[in-house]
């Protein structure tokens, strides 16, 4: 009793003093619960993933060395590093109903893109946005939330303005699950399935623009060698008709090759086939079963992708058909600015010898540091 009458006390400190708040929200990490209709719920915690990677490696160095440290790190490395730490936050952070903890959903995020722009120079940030959503037991009014301990102090948002500080390792203050719910308008099955399929196209099209950049440049270099349209939709249709092939087969795990062989792949497709283009000035005829092949290695990755940010079992198919729709309209977003970018060289006698050829050059080593990092 006396421990929690001290945890309330530091805690409305902070809330009630500005400036001891914003001393203390620089090292928490921010949490915000939204309740929603028959007891679902979202949360989304943005972390200080070095502060969370050096309570994993129980590490005292200074920021600076762990950012070194970490740059270091293949990218098999990183990831490897940052999916344990994501399974110990799935791990320890739960709901404690009637004194019972309840398993918070899955967080999706922490990816190597997110650390690396962190990791980068000039970055204005420090935390990465990790996202759950599920639901909770029906026959419940009070819940709690504990955090894993490797996050350090959270606060806590619910719904909307009402915030308390959970301290690293304890509960929160009980919140009224029922209560909340009466200020929430309640959402149609409609409406759900519309914001579902909306957030699915969202995530595939920024897997393509902006952080898709393998896949970007392999795009281009398929756009490269196009003299006419036809030629252009050829290619496309193959490599798209390849990934959607895949990135199903993955998701329903028919097929389920690990990164660390995919990965490598995928950059060594870039550089064929922008090698590829600094040879031949047109379209042969083993390029589009090359353009498959790579193609279906392509829809692997993405299936990485789509089972990190996972799938609502209610909306399985919807969500892979949207997420793919994304992912099209990522990669037509590239072909209309490369088109865009080309139009007024395109038609000159000087285009391959200045435009084509350079920017291959530069894809396939690109590509083929790519696979180095990747492979070793």
């Amino acid at each position: 009793m006396i421990t929690r009458l001290l945890q309330t006390t530091f805690a409305l400190l902070l809330l009630l003093s500005p400036a001891l708040v914003n001393a203390h929200t620089n090292e928490a990490n921010q949490a915000e619960l939204k309740l929603l209709v028959e007891h679902n719920y979202q949360l989304s915690i943005d972390i200080d993933v070095l502060h969370a990677i050096k309570n994993y490696q129980k590490s005292s160095v200074d920021e600076a060395d762990l950012i070194n440290h970490l740059q270091n790190l293949s990218l098999i490395e990183t990831k490897q590093l940052l999916s344990k730490i994501l399974q110990i936050i799935n791990q320890q952070s739960t709901f404690i109903i009637d004194e019972k903890s309840v398993l918070i959903a899955p967080f999706s995020g922490l990816t190597v893109f997110e650390l690396k722009a962190i990791l980068a120079a000039d970055s204005p940030t420090k935390t990465i946005k990790l996202f759950s959503q599920g639901q909770l037991p029906q026959k419940n009014n009070n819940a709690a939330l504990v955090f894993s301990p490797i996050l350090g102090d959270v606060l806590l948002t619910v719904s909307h303005s009402e915030k308390s500080l959970v301290l690293s390792g304890q509960n929160s203050h009980n919140f009224s699950i029922d209560d909340i719910n009466g200020g929430i308008r309640e959402l149609s099955i409609a409406e759900i399935k519309l914001l579902n399929i909306v957030e699915y196209i969202y995530q595939g099209f920024v897997h393509i623009l902006p952080q898709g950049l393998d896949h970007i440049l392999f795009v281009i270099a398929l756009f490269l060698l196009a003299t006419k349209t036809s030629t252009l939709l050829w290619q496309v249709s193959a490599f798209t008709l390849a990934h959607t092939i895949t990135l199903a087969l993955g998701i329903f795990g028919i097929i389920n090759l690990p990164s660390s062989i995919v990965e490598p792949l995928i950059a060594l497709s870039i550089a064929y086939v922008a090698i590829e283009n600094i040879f031949y000035h047109k379209l042969t005829k083993w390029r589009l079963p090359i353009i498959f092949a790579f193609g279906l290695l392509h829809g692997l990755g993405f299936a990485a992708v789509l089972v990190e940010l996972g799938l609502p079992k209610s909306e399985y198919v919807s969500s892979l058909i949207s997420f793919n729709i994304g992912v099209e309209f990522g990669q037509i977003t590239v072909i209309a600015l490369a088109l865009l970018a080309t139009r007024w060289f395109a038609k000159k006698p000087q285009y391959r010898q200045y435009v084509v050829i350079p920017l291959s050059a530069l894809i396939a080593v690109i590509a083929i540091y790519w696979f180095v990092e990747r492979a070793f």
